[in-house]
């Protein structure tokens, strides 16, 4: 199949036989960085070709990652580069093998730029990534969705670049870390992004990030990688409570947040501990009208991944019983591709009932993002 396909191509490639699929967590790459190299001014491509800039900024380390740097051994396109930069192989490796309607675009390490203390340097860069991800991926499929990246530790230049690029067809959401530059992420400077984001007709997505640069508060990593990946969940619980409690989904009732990579079976236990405290305390913030379980069920979705994967079959039950808790409109599939933690859909929700597998593998990302129905 050609790789480049017109709309009606795409549409007709998807096997009506076989539950379509929504991706809401690809994370395509450059084959090297030097390929951003043209959407940059001239001063910032010299000035980071002086720096050695190889993806991620000095001052930023991240942990070792012991399963092949993070990504799948099997992603590397034939004519090398890194993990996912290949358009033609993601369709011949996922997209076409697995049924997809779409795919949503998130490219890989730019949830990193807001660590970066250096904001002038990370705003020309996210600029950077999104008229490449324009370039060399949303214009050569329809099918496909992005993400508009931004550096929020400068709100009024990420609002800048949201209406730059933000209006285009094929942009859905704008991609920030989970981890957040400045206070948490309901701290008021952020609240021109949101606009921004709303005026664009824009969902919020929030990708897991780790600590560095300017993310040194929060959750501790841990000493080791299986531990960091746990503790993933606890900073998505304070972020939650900080977009919440900081009244942004109060002020902003059209803004929708979904939240990928940190998992969702916490959130029970959070919505119903937030609730319990805010009856009891809402003289304090007087703001919050609606009870902030009501607020995470009307304006926030939860990707899958990593999905809960027990070790003993009788708890399968256990997992539906949660989704159905959180609420089952509210969960979208994530692959993670091509990091390790990839999850095949089919496979991932196989012994699910049909229309719950139906609702998280399309119909509830179609809602949130807009897309048309795959089945017709």
């Amino acid at each position: 199949m050609s790789k480049t396909l017109e709309k009606s191509k795409i549409q007709s490639a998807v096997n009506s036989k076989v539950i379509p699929v929504i991706d809401c967590d690809v994370h395509p790459n450059p084959k090297s960085y030097e390929d951003l190299n043209p959407y940059l001014s001239d001063y910032w491509r010299d000035f980071l070709t002086d720096c050695k800039w190889k993806g991620v900024f000095p001052g930023i380390p991240i942990m070792a990652i012991v399963a092949n740097a993070g990504h799948r051994m099997d992603s590397i396109p034939p004519e090398g580069g890194l993990g996912c930069s290949s358009l033609d192989f993601f369709r011949e490796q996922v997209a076409d093998k697995y049924n997809y309607a779409n795919a949503i675009l998130f490219p890989d390490s730019s949830f990193m730029l807001a660590a970066s203390a250096q904001h002038e340097m990370a705003t020309a860069v996210a600029s950077a990534y999104n008229d490449w991800q324009i370039d060399t991926w949303l214009a050569k499929d329809p099918s496909l969705r992005g993400s508009v990246i931004i550096a929020p530790q400068d709100p009024e230049a990420a609002a800048r670049e949201i209406d730059r690029v933000g209006s285009h067809p094929q942009m859905a959401q704008v991609g920030f870390s989970i981890h957040s530059p400045y206070g948490g992420w309901g701290d008021k400077r952020y609240h021109p992004i949101w606009e921004a984001a709303i005026r664009n007709g824009l969902v919020c997505t929030f990708h897991v990030s780790v600590p560095g640069g300017l993310f040194r508060q929060g959750p501790v990593i841990g000493n080791y990688y299986p531990e960091a990946q746990t503790n993933n969940g606890l900073t998505y619980q304070a972020q939650i409570n900080s977009i919440v409690f900081g009244g942004v989904l109060e002020k902003y009732q059209d803004l929708k947040m979904v939240f990928v990579e940190g998992g969702f079976a916490y959130l029970p236990n959070l919505m119903y501990t937030m609730d319990t405290h805010w009856r009891n305390l809402k003289r304090e913030v007087p703001w919050i009208k609606r009870s902030p379980s009501q607020q995470i069920r009307e304006q926030m979705w939860f990707g899958t991944q990593p999905f809960i994967e027990p070790e003993r079959h009788e708890d399968e039950e256990h997992v539906i019983q949660i989704i159905k808790m959180i609420g089952e409109d509210r969960i979208l599939f994530a692959s993670d591709y091509p990091h390790w933690e990839f999850d095949a859909p089919h496979a991932a929700f196989a012994r699910m009932p049909k229309d719950l597998k139906e609702k998280i593998l399309y119909k509830n990302a179609m809602k949130v993002y807009g897309l048309p129905d795959p089945t017709k």
